[in-house]
């Protein structure tokens, strides 16, 4: 299916809010949902208030019912539904989201199919775990689904834009409550498919400055000249409620005319539609994110197919950990010792590691049928899985596993 059978929803969503656009392929650029007609106002908190008789409501229409007693209140969607045993907060983020992606009937768009890509501050388990449950809940395919955190969404929507602004280093600072994060994205330039890697960093603004706008200013300012340090920057992104009130001027300063500065709230979702489109759309695009939880390698068997040798290959490169990989059956020729070429990142060799499949039945070559599956665990560690699957109806399978940690 061609990129304009698709409808991309893009979900920016953190512990307390959340904001949402769309984009399909006939549009320039996707479009943010804004709560109140002709305002910018895109933030819509992560609260949901069910009624008895099953009615519900949402973000600020629900935070205004939640002291009724003829219903129940959820707020803090993301952060609650983070723990696995808060499964009514699970739920409720499951009704949430799928009344952000009913956002997209304002638009005439019949038959497309939706696809839903979701930025969240960090990819871990506990994340992973949430939206695996989300995506079966809402009826999902994996493969109109994607996950991504800040770093990912910023990255597809930084190298969307014109190339002057990524043409070195980009910097965002994302000012939130007490927290200034900053990514740095850094463009390797060789090869077709240039590799995009992001340092992430934290700062927590003390307390004493929180109202006190030149302290803020000179803070902010310091932060700026240790991230700039040693990099040649091209484009600064400033997002997030930290940086209202007007109170730059030493920080406007230290970013200097020479660099194209921008200041908004939505660039998250924004990039997530993007991200979900180029995840389809892979036509003209030479880049890809290196970020911490994708793969730093790629793993494959030989194998004759066809009485010809050929290579398998059970991981890709640059993937996500956690997107399900494939499972292959072959016929066991009678040699005990198995070879894994393992090829890392920015490496032309390949390193060749040899396993050893103890124990295996005493039967005639080729009658035996094993299956093999590497699962990754993280960005650099995979288990490489081998089972017996019988052998029809002459065989059973004895149960037999055999399990092998690789390091990438």
């Amino acid at each position: 299916m061609s990129e304009k059978g698709k409808f991309f929803t893009g979900i920016d969503l953190n512990d307390e809010k959340a904001m949402v656009s769309f984009f399909s392929g006939d549009m320039k650029r996707p479009e943010t949902i804004s709560t109140v007609s002709g305002e910018e106002r895109f933030q819509i908190p992560t609260a949901v208030f069910c009624t008895g008789q099953g009615n519900y409501f949402y973000g600020e229409e629900a935070i205004k019912r939640q002291d009724r007693t003829d219903g129940n209140f959820f707020s803090d969607l993301y952060k609650e539904a983070l723990d696995p045993e808060h499964v009514a907060y699970r739920r409720m983020l499951a009704v949430f989201i799928h009344r952000l992606m009913k956002f997209r009937e304002q638009y005439d768009r019949p038959g497309l199919e939706p696809y839903l890509a979701v930025s969240v501050p960090e990819i871990t388990e506990q994340a992973v775990s949430l939206f695996e449950f989300i995506r079966e809940e809402l009826e999902l395919s994996p493969e109109n689904f994607q996950l991504m955190d800040m770093g990912e969404s910023f990255f597809a929507y930084t190298y969307h834009q014109a190339e002057s602004v990524c043409q070195h280093d980009v910097v965002l600072f994302d000012f939130r409550g007490e927290t200034i994060r900053s990514i740095v994205l850094h463009t390797d330039g060789h090869g077709a498919v240039k590799r995009v890697s992001p340092t992430i960093r934290q700062w927590e603004l003390p307390e004493y400055l929180a109202d006190h706008p030149s302290g803020k200013d000179e803070f902010f300012a310091n932060v700026i000249r240790e991230t700039f340090q040693k990099r040649v920057i091209s484009g600064v992104y400033l997002i997030g409620d930290g940086f209202d009130g007007g109170w730059m001027q030493e920080t406007l300063r230290v970013i200097g005319p020479n660099k194209r500065a921008f200041q908004g709230k939505n660039l998250y979702t924004l990039g997530a539609c993007y991200a979900g489109y180029r995840n389809i759309v892979t036509d003209g695009w030479n880049y890809y994110y290196d970020g911490p939880y994708k793969l730093r390698g790629e793993i494959s068997v030989q194998v004759l197919r066809g009485g010809a040798p050929c290579f398998l290959r059970l991981t890709q490169l640059g993937e996500n950990w956690f997107t399900p990989t494939g499972t292959y059956c072959f016929l066991y020729d009678g040699d005990p010792s198995l070879d894994v070429w393992i090829r890392v990142r920015q490496r032309m060799d390949a390193r060749v590691e040899t396993f050893t499949l103890d124990y295996m039945p005493e039967r005639a070559p080729r009658s035996i049928r094993l299956c093999i599956q590497a699962v990754p665990v993280s960005g650099s560690e995979v288990m490489l899985r081998i089972w017996d699957d019988g052998f029809g109806e002459l065989f059973e399978s004895t149960g037999m596993v055999w399990e092998f940690p690789i390091s990438l």
